[in-house]
């Protein structure tokens, strides 16, 4: 049997115990550096706020449309209401989130007028003086209540898609650099993985 001829030895298998495990380790050393660990920390507080705020704008265009009868009484109105809120907060992801997603990332881009973090503080004050606003709407004007309230979902939706389009931009930058030896002494962690993990 010739050198050719002989079978060469496969590379072993990765084990699947030190895949996750190294994949663990990687999402921790990314929640040490304390811009990722901000920046992770302001996703999960917006988050919850957002929820938050479509729970209030829902109850909001209930009550305004029970009160003006303008879907009509009863649990068809109702049901008729709170979808109303559903489907403008979806034209607004849908619209700012995949129509206009190239013009909002130009923005929020590195070269783009818009500064990421500003804009993101801005999204979300923009955001809370909507909320703060809102329930408001029914006692100054009660019978435009409901339309205001479902701008103030539309625009609330805006805001939400400006601050993610911003994060998923900025996020990437605060990664660490590789090291200095390169890939030369062990594999390169991959970073990126781990931030869309996190």
């Amino acid at each position: 049997m010739t050198r050719a001829e002989q079978p060469t030895a496969s590379p072993p298998a990765p084990d699947d115990a030190l895949v996750a495990d190294s994949r663990e380790r990687a999402v921790r050393a990314l929640l040490r550096r304390p811009q990722v660990k901000r920046l992770w920390s302001a996703q999960l507080v917006g988050g919850v706020g957002d929820v938050l705020a479509l729970l209030v704008l829902v109850l909001l265009v209930l009550q305004a449309s029970v009160a003006e009868q303008v879907f009509g009484g009863g649990y068809r109105g109702a049901a008729f209401a709170v979808a109303t809120v559903f489907g403008v907060r979806i034209l607004a992801t849908l619209l700012f989130g995949a129509v206009l997603l190239g013009p909002l990332t130009s923005l929020t881009s590195q070269d783009g007028p818009l500064d990421r973090r500003w804009t993101m503080v801005g999204a979300d004050g923009l955001r809370a003086a909507l909320l703060i606003v809102a329930p408001l709407w029914i006692d100054w004007t009660p019978d435009n209540a409901l339309a205001i309230l479902l701008v103030t979902a539309f625009v609330a939706g805006v805001a939400e898609r400006f601050w993610t389009v911003s994060r998923e931009g900025a996020a990437p930058a605060l990664l660490p650099g590789p090291p200095p030896e390169g890939a030369s002494i062990r594999p390169l962690p991959d970073h990126l993985d781990a931030l869309r993990r996190l």
